[in-house]
């Protein structure tokens, strides 16, 4: 593997900053700001502190942490070339989440009193910077707003739904058993109430796998058991959807849950791998569908790849309106947690989605592949 084979340069946009910005900066702060050190697990910036710092985040990683329900609930991943508080920095206002170090991280410090004092003596320079961290948060609010509309109609859509198979299904299928045991009352056939029997058994099954919905439905599934047995219920519950022409899907990985891998990154990968898969699936016509995980020290790597019609590489930037291949929003989910995604594909070769993240992985075991197969019958 390249030493540049996680460098996510070719993301669009990609709200942080390069090393050469982040070396002039310091130059040109290097007598008003400070260097900092934090070991992993330190707590960089505190929920509700007052305070106007801003921090260039220059090795290492962190998370961003929000409270909820008396726990802490990560909702951001951040790298080197991220910026840390810059709407304290600009509003003073308290921190509303806290910054934990997830690896040993080293940050560039500067206040804004200490700004305010450079901006008298190095005017350009300050204006310089104060329009860079405007434009990195103008992209992050707009990002924000993306997937707030996004996620919300989704989030809208699963609660809704796992409220009326609660509320109207779940009921019907009550009144149903109650009938049905009623009328085994009042029944002398034998053979007929052996039918009813067995419709009791099969609303009974139906019950019990619409509670089970309900209860995927009504939950994150993945904060509750993972990525790798999110995927797994996946792929499961695809095999037993009809398709026209039997698929095979072969999904490789190395136990992304021994890796500590934060939940933001864990949800958008996953929703990344799904709906590659799906496209896949419904629109490719392929036989063989590989899906592939790779998680080593220097970050994730993951493919989708199939042996479909393909489609051609001119018409590529019409993909997300077509609605197709939903090209856009997998790359902003990639771009989310700082990784980036491409699409390779042509016309009767087969169509592949490929990324990386660079995220580290926290231990250090060498974890094995493992291989699973699913198979979608016509």
């Amino acid at each position: 593997m390249s030493d540049n084979y996680f460098d996510s340069s070719g993301s669009l946009d990609e709200p942080i900053l390069t090393d050469a910005e982040i070396e002039k900066y310091k130059k040109y702060f290097s007598e008003y700001g400070e260097e900092i050190l934090f070991s992993q697990g330190t707590v960089i910036v505190g929920y509700g502190d007052v305070s106007t710092s801003i921090d260039l985040l220059l090795t290492g990683e962190a998370l961003v942490e929000v409270p909820v329900n008396e726990k802490w609930i990560p909702v951001a991943w951040i790298k080197s070339g991220s910026v840390i508080g810059e709407i304290a920095f600009l509003d003073s206002q308290p921190r509303t989440a806290r910054v934990i170090a997830r690896t040993a991280c080293k940050l560039f410090r500067i206040g804004r009193d200490s700004f305010s004092e450079v901006s008298q003596k190095r005017p350009i320079a300050a204006l310089e910077f104060i329009s860079r961290i405007s434009q990195i948060m103008a992209y992050r609010l707009r990002r924000i707003e993306q997937f707030d509309a996004v996620e919300q109609g989704r989030d809208d859509m699963r609660k809704e739904l796992a409220a009326d198979l609660h509320d109207q299904t779940m009921s019907e299928l009550s009144a149903i058993l109650m009938h049905l045991g009623l009328l085994k009352l009042v029944i002398e056939d034998q053979e007929t109430v052996k039918d009813i029997d067995n419709l009791v058994s099969m609303v009974k099954n139906a019950d019990v796998n619409l509670r089970q919905l309900v209860r995927e439905k009504g939950h994150d599934q993945i904060a509750v058991v993972g990525i790798e047995e999110s995927l797994q219920v996946f792929f499961k519950d695809l095999e037993k959807e009809p398709v026209s022409s039997p698929i095979e899907i072969v999904y490789i990985s190395n136990e992304l849950n021994k890796g500590g891998l934060p939940g933001p990154v864990a949800m958008d990968l996953y929703q990344i791998i799904r709906q590659s898969v799906l496209n896949s699936v419904e629109h490719a016509n392929a036989n063989l569908i590989s899906a592939e995980i790779i998680w080593v020290e220097e970050g994730i790597s993951f493919s989708v790849e199939d042996n479909g019609i393909g489609f051609s590489r001119s018409n590529i930037k019409n993909v997300p309106e077509a609605g197709h291949f939903g090209l856009l929003n997998l790359k902003l989910r990639a771009e989310r947690v700082g990784g980036y995604v491409d699409i390779n594909s042509e016309e009767g070769k087969g169509t592949k989605v490929v990324g990386t993240i660079p995220i580290s992985r926290e231990t250090s075991e060498n974890i094995k592949l493992r291989t699973n197969r699913y198979f979608l019958d016509a």
